[in-house]
């Protein structure tokens, strides 16, 4: 128990699970489900602590989504839940690959899997937009923001520098400015 409340240690483990076996695409697909669950559903953070983590994610370390279940476990029933909502989140994903590690090379080539394949990516894509629209709506708040998100796009795009110097340089220039 913490406070007056019971830890809802099962429902972190089966959010987080949830959120690992009905998101298909990257960890920025992952995030529209996410914030249903954890902002509007459980109100385990506010949209603007979600923004705020979406953000710190990118620059921790590791996967987004690791890390964003990671911080909601802690803050919500502490190194338990961490561990709980990882695992969760992990344990679809980490079942699907090692099955399709094992048997992939044998129907590769399948038209079946090929379909598959050609329905998944443009989902994939829809849900990494609909992750992106939100964040922006909390993130680009006036003309700096929006400079700083246009000025990454830029340079990770058009001049391929590294996202980890985009990051780095980000940091100092924010630290510099104040922005």
């Amino acid at each position: 128990m913490r406070g007056n409340f019971e830890i809802p240690y099962n429902k972190l483990f089966i959010t987080f699970l949830k959120v690992g076996l009905f998101t298909i695409g990257s960890g920025y697909s992952m995030l529209v489900l996410a914030q249903r669950y954890v902002v509007e559903y459980y109100h385990w953070l506010t949209i603007q602590e979600f923004t705020d983590l979406v953000a710190m994610s990118e620059i921790i370390p590791g996967p987004i989504m690791v890390n964003l279940a990671t911080y909601v476990g802690t803050k919500v029933a502490g190194i338990k839940g961490a561990i709980l909502s990882t695992l969760g989140l992990i344990a679809i994903p980490f079942l699907a690959l090692y099955i399709i590690a094992l048997k992939y090379s044998q129907f590769k080539d399948y038209p079946v899997i090929q379909n598959l394949l050609k329905i998944i990516r443009p989902m994939a894509i829809g849900f990494i937009t609909v992750a992106i629209l939100k964040l922006f709506k909390t993130s680009i708040t006036d003309l700096k923001t929006a400079f700083v998100a246009i000025i990454v796009i830029v340079l990770t795009a058009v001049f391929k520098v590294n996202p980890i110097f985009t990051v780095i340089g980000g940091i100092i220039l924010g630290f510099l400015v104040k922005l």
